[in-house]
């Protein structure tokens, strides 16, 4: 059924990092992520509504970006991860693109980076979720963007 194969699980991780492997490259880290069904439809306005209102964060906490754990390589059912950043309506068309590509990989996982929403008078907490960042793939499309290049980068590391 076609309508059954256009939505699918991702597992959005919000709380835990980003931690470079060698065997399978990157791997997000969190011990309560949560799943949200999305399609091929499903703009990046929709995604960040619906992870919001999951967490019951709407009005407290924005998502600045979203990191992608993208298959770039499949060798004796093994799969290697690079991470893409989601900032976009065209980076979010990446995932679907691949879940196409690799159908070995049956759900896709994402790390949200939740900041502070600004307050009326201009002040803010900065405190954010604690989020760290790997290196993103210079192979795919210019939307990827590297992030950092370092084995597991903690979130106070200079990577954005």
């Amino acid at each position: 059924m076609a309508s059954e194969e256009e939505s699918f699980a991702v597992l959005v991780h919000h709380r835990g990092s980003i931690k470079r492997k060698t065997r399978s490259g990157v791997k997000f880290t969190d011990k309560n992520p949560l799943y949200i069904v999305v399609n091929r439809t499903t703009s990046y306005d929709d995604l960040v509504r619906s992870v919001l209102m999951k967490l019951g964060l709407e009005g407290a906490k924005r998502i600045k970006k979203f990191f992608y754990r993208i298959p770039v390589t499949i060798l004796h059912d093994t799969v290697k991860y690079d991470c893409l950043t989601i900032g976009s309506d065209e980076d979010l068309q990446v995932m679907f693109l691949c879940r196409r590509q690799f159908p070995e990989v049956r759900t896709p996982e994402l790390l949200a980076k939740l900041v502070d929403v600004v307050s009326s008078s201009g002040g803010s907490n900065r405190n954010t979720t604690n989020v760290a960042t790997a290196a993103g793939s210079s192979s795919m499309a210019a939307s990827m963007e590297r992030i950092c290049h370092q084995d597991a980068c903690p979130a106070a590391a200079s990577c954005s």
